[in-house]
C-alpha cells in the first residue's frame, strides 16, 4: 500500500524520517552551535531563522519542479556545494582575522554579526537539502488528492521538527559558552572567535570533500 501523508501511518513515518534527519549533525548544526557558543542564544536563534529561510526556499524550489534542474545536473550540484563550502571557509577566516586584530582589546572582539543572513546563505549553498526534499516528499504524496495541502502538511512538520531540535543544539552551545566565559574573562571572547572560526573552516573543507 503506497504511503500517504494523509494517512496516520504515513504521517508518523514522515515525522520519524524528519526527526532522524534533523538530529543528524551537519553543517547547519555546526553553524548554529558556533553562533550559540560565541554569541549566545540570541545569535543561535537568528541563525536558526536563517536556516529555516533557506530550507523554505529549497522546499519551494523542490515542490514547484525547479529542483529537477539541480538534481539532474551533477555540475550544477557541485558548483552550489563548492560555493557553500567556500562561504563557510571565508566566514571562518574572517572570524579568526577579527580575533587577531582584537586580541589586545579588553572587551574582546566583536561577534561575526548578521547570523541570520549568513545562515540563510550557508543553507542555500547546501544542495543536499533539496536532495532530501526531492527524495522524501514524493514518497508521501497521494496523487489522487490535492497536492498543495499535502505539501503544506509536510512543510509544517519539517519546520516545527527542525526548529525544536536546532533550538536544542543552540541552547546547549550557548550554555557551554556561558560556562566557559566564567573561567577566562574577557580573553574568552578572543578564543571563542578563534575556535568558532577554526570550526567553520574545517566544516567548509569537509563539506567540499564530501
Amino acid at each position: 500500500m503506497p504511503l500517504s501523508i494523509l494517512t496516520m501511518h504515513g504521517l508518523l513515518l514522515f515525522i520519524g524520517a524528519e526527526l532522524v534527519f534533523s538530529l543528524t549533525p551537519g553543517p547547519t548544526v555546526m553553524l548554529i552551535s558556533a553562533y550559540g557558543f560565541k554569541g549566545g542564544m540570541r545569535d543561535a536563534l537568528a541563525a536558526i531563522a536563517g536556516t529555516q529561510t533557506g530550507n523554505a526556499l529549497w522546499y519551494v524550489i523542490c515542490v514547484t519542479g525547479l529542483g529537477a534542474l539541480v538534481t539532474a545536473s551533477p555540475l550544477l550540484f557541485k558548483a552550489i556545494k563548492l560555493a557553500g563550502a567556500a562561504y563557510l571557509v571565508w566566514l571562518g577566516a574572517v572570524s579568526i582575522w577579527k580575533s587577531l586584530r582584537a586580541a589586545s582589546d579588553s572587551h574582546g572582539p566583536r561577534l561575526l554579526g548578521k547570523p541570520y543572513i549568513q545562515a540563510t546563505l550557508t543553507q542555500l549553498g547546501n544542495p543536499k537539502a533539496i536532495l532530501f526534499f526531492g527524495a522524501l516528499v514524493p514518497q508521501f504524496l497521494d496523487t489522487h488528492a490535492r497536492l498543495l495541502p499535502q505539501y503544506l502538511i509536510m512543510f509544517v512538520i519539517t519546520f516545527i521538527g527542525e526548529s525544536i531540535i536546532l533550538t536544542g543544539y543552540g541552547w546547549l552551545a550557548a550554555h557551554g559558552g556561558r560556562i566557559a566565559s566564567g573561567f577566562n574573562g574577557s580573553g574568552h571572547a578572543v578564543w571563542r572567535e578563534r575556535i568558532s572560526g577554526a570550526v567553520l573552516i574545517v566544516l567548509g573543507v569537509l563539506a567540499a570533500g564530501a
